[in-house]
């Protein structure tokens, strides 16, 4: 198996999200030019070793040291919040009147997954009605969804690791389908770009559904070393694992647990990874090779 670490494309990237993360916090050109340098030396010192949502956080924690501002994404994972929260019903209707309304709340999870300022500096614009056509329609395999079935009916416990605001109103869409009493909902300790935070477990009202606890981290994805003690044991004591997003795919795909993925490919890189074109639905179970195979 090949792990995920940090390519030399995702360099650049990692700079623009500098580059954006700086305007969204000041408009004065002394202050970004400060921050902007401060990030080019975290990236000229990068681990290599290290996927890069590490790289990703200690970025955004920069531009928060610098700034002062602890959330620069407050107002629009809002904004996300209330689009996602508008879509509810509809959403809601479409896995009653399914066939397979565990495999439609999956796909529709995933349609979600477009919410992501990471990608997508203009994500709180993308047309998610479209979105959620393009997921109910991807092609996956349909044996993914009886493993998948499977995992969930024969586990205890189950740890849901949400990814961006917005995209957790589609993430309570699949929970529903879920047996509520074995899941628990993970979100960020500290706001990092748009992903989900304590604040927006409430909007979304899982809160009022089931557990929710916080990984103890300011970074994208799950960076296990950089998680609470509380969390990990969490973790590593759960039986299966439904990962949200990009980051967590990056951050954890090497490690030897029950994981199911679910995320959209979003860049080259991951394309070269998985033999995906950019754009892909992806289900993908820890260790089976042939999941990322069907969305070619």
């Amino acid at each position: 198996m090949i792990i995920m670490k940090l390519y030399v494309e995702c360099l650049p990237c990692v700079m623009r999200q500098a580059v954006e993360a700086t305007r969204q916090c000041t408009s004065d050109p002394e202050k970004q030019w400060q921050i902007l340098r401060d990030a080019a030396r975290l990236v000229s010192l990068a681990d290599v070793e290290e996927p890069s949502p590490a790289l990703i956080g200690a970025m955004h924690e920069t531009v928060r040291r610098l700034t002062g501002q602890d959330d620069p994404y407050r107002e629009l994972k809002a904004a996300c919040n209330k689009k996602a929260l508008e879509l509810y019903p509809w959403l809601r209707e479409a896995v009653l009147r399914s066939d397979d309304p565990l495999e439609t709340a999956i796909r529709l999870a995933i349609a979600g997954n477009n919410i992501d300022f990471v990608a997508d500096p203009h994500a709180e614009q993308i047309d998610l009605v479209s979105a959620v056509e393009e997921a109910l329609q991807a092609p996956l395999q349909k044996d993914v969804f009886r493993r998948f079935r499977e995992a969930v009916a024969h586990a205890k416990t189950i740890l849901y690791l949400g990814d961006n605001a917005g995209e957790i109103v589609f993430d309570r869409i699949l929970i529903e389908e879920l047996p509520r009493e074995k899941v628990c909902y993970v979100v960020k300790g500290q706001p990092v770009v748009n992903d989900v935070t304590m604040e927006d477990a409430k909007v979304s009202g899982l809160c009022d559904m089931v557990e929710v606890i916080s990984n103890g981290a300011a970074m994208p994805g799950t960076v296990l070393r950089s998680c609470s003690a509380s969390f990990r044991k969490r973790f590593y004591e759960t039986d299966l694992i439904i990962a949200k997003g990009q980051a967590n795919y990056e951050s954890l795909e090497h490690l030897n647990q029950q994981i199911f993925f679910l995320f959209k490919a979003k860049c080259h890189v991951m394309t070269l990874h998985l033999g995906c074109p950019v754009g892909a639905i992806l289900v993908l179970q820890n260790g089976v090779a042939s999941d990322a195979a069907a969305c070619t």
